[in-house]
């Protein structure tokens, strides 16, 4: 049973519409995976678990341990939250993401200094916080 949908402006809209906001809601979903990840990663640090076995060398995720890694935790809680607030369509969601993965991103620079910095990990910041900023027009305040 197929539906037949005229051709004009609104149903073509309304299609284009719809593909945006699965598109934002993969980006949500997989944010909010990555961010509970890492939340758990650093709450298992701060308590003295090492839930990850691979270490590498010079990964900036080893440096924090105890007390230091518990800024790090909150800053992926931040990340998730504001991912469930995009999720919700709300703008101030976007804002509390670039800020939590900015200070994820920096934090370690600061506590540790430049012998800890990620490419890969700003692109594929810098890639999300695009892919967000796209969709922007499409949340309310």
């Amino acid at each position: 049973m197929n539906k037949e949908y005229p051709l004009n402006d609104n149903n073509i809209l309304a299609h284009q519409k719809t593909n945006r906001f699965f598109y934002l809601r993969i980006l949500c979903t997989v944010s909010l995976i990555g961010s509970l990840f890492w939340l758990l990663i650093y709450l298992a640090d701060y308590t003295g678990l090492n839930l990850l076995t691979l270490q590498e060398k010079y990964s900036s995720r080893f440096v924090f341990t105890g007390i230091s890694a518990l800024p790090m935790a909150i800053f992926s809680a931040f990340s998730g939250i504001g991912a469930l607030l995009m999720w919700r369509l709300k703008k101030i969601g976007f804002y509390i993401y670039f800020l939590s993965q900015f200070l994820l991103f920096n934090y370690p620079l600061l506590f540790s200094g430049p012998e800890h910095f990620d490419l890969n990990e700003l692109f594929f910041t810098t890639i999300f916080i695009l892919l967000y900023g796209i969709n922007l027009g499409n949340m309310k305040n």
